[in-house]
């Protein structure tokens, strides 16, 4: 037997960063009741997050500090290196961001921490919980079907409903939201110990002829270490079995001496999307996509967090003037959207041009 267990103002479908802020503003500004869905328990792959000393602007919004998050959750990054466009290192703060205070974040305990105090703050949050159906009815509100490996099957209906899976985009896709991909770029990579944990916090970017490897001292003593290639390459030459991943870290110049003195947690690598895409939500009555559902970065960019954060704010602000003040303003959510996507095309474009050393290889001339 389904039965309607509840109906809430706003309906968020994924429990990441996005999720939860989106959840906080809310909560935070408005007298709307919300209702968060996690498919996950909150235990799957966090890669660490390199941010900008922006990010505390941003928890400030949320109505939280950083003295909120436990004392390793932010650890200073001293030094960016990126081998690109030659052997020469050069110390570089990504291709967005010029501040000299930078920080590595430990992505499960900032993650975990926002839904916690979302949760503290009235939301109600529904982990390991499946959605199975969305139906839009006659008034515009949502009928969600759902299902929790425990509870069994229920539904919930919201005034709103909102998209923060994730790349995977989930929802949009489920309800007819058009999304277009540019690119088909992936991470396959590997978290390793470090028995010097009084290593430096540092972040290495090097570019080979398959791709780009990315390693970066991870808070609690770890590292992680990834090489981004498109889906077809990584298949080719098979970079998703470890040895073979193994062979081609051996062939970088540098950044295969940062792992010594390390050893690997798992003999099995995790694989991840890292594609460019965008949806457009605005032709969809009360629904919006937030973070990386309405927009997925090149991870080069280093606009995943930050952007996830200020995008569920934002839409944040429309959902309450549409719902509490009868004003349709989510066509100009899109509009910000796609601005700040077109900046971000010509900016990793030319970014990807600096690298001309490997022309006739598929991955790079696919983007020169």
């Amino acid at each position: 037997m389904i039965e309607t267990i509840q109906h809430t103002d706003v309906l968020i479908v994924g429990g990441g960063p996005s999720g939860a802020s989106a959840a906080l503003s809310l909560l935070n500004y408005s007298n709307c009741s919300v209702t968060l869905v996690e498919q996950s328990d909150f235990n799957h792959i966090r890669v660490g997050e390199h941010v900008s000393s922006s990010i505390f602007n941003l928890i400030d919004y949320l109505q939280l500090n950083k003295n909120d998050f436990e004392d390793d959750c932010f650890m200073p990054a001293y030094a960016s290196k990126a081998y690109w466009g030659s052997d020469t290192v050069s110390t570089t703060n990504t291709i967005f961001t010029t501040e000299e205070a930078t920080y590595q974040m430990d992505r499960e305990k900032f993650d975990f921490k926002l839904i916690e105090v979302a949760a503290e703050r009235g939301a109600t949050i529904y982990p390991r919980t499946k959605c199975l159906d969305y139906e839009q009815l006659e008034d515009k509100s949502w009928r969600v079907l759902m299902s929790h490996p425990v509870e069994g099957k229920f539904t919930v209906t919201a005034n709103y409903l909102v998209d923060a899976s994730g790349r995977s985009g989930n929802v949009s896709r489920k309800i007819g939201a058009s999304s277009q991909t540019y690119d088909a770029l992936m991470g396959v990579g590997l978290f390793l110990e470090r028995e010097d944990i009084s290593k430096i916090f540092e972040q290495t970017i090097e570019a080979t002829a398959l791709g780009w490897w990315y390693t970066a001292c991870l808070p609690d003593g770890k590292m992680v270490m990834t090489l981004f290639s498109d889906a077809d390459i990584i298949s080719e030459y098979k970079l998703h079995q470890i040895e073979n991943w193994k062979n081609r870290l051996q062939k970088t110049k540098h950044v295969k001496g940062l792992i010594d003195g390390s050893h690997a947690l798992s003999n099995k690598l995790w694989i991840k999307n890292a594609q460019t895409q965008l949806t457009d939500s605005s032709s969809l009555d009360r629904f919006i996509a937030i973070g990386d559902a309405a927009v997925s970065f090149d991870p080069i960019s280093s606009m995943g967090i930050g952007f996830s954060i200020s995008s569920a704010c934002y839409a944040a602000k429309h959902i309450v003037q549409e719902l509490e003040e009868g004003f349709l303003t989510t066509k100009v959510y899109q509009e910000d959207i796609q601005r700040n996507f077109d900046q971000y095309k010509e900016i990793k474009t030319r970014y990807y041009r600096e690298e001309r050393r490997w022309n006739s290889s598929k991955f790079w001339d696919r983007r020169n």
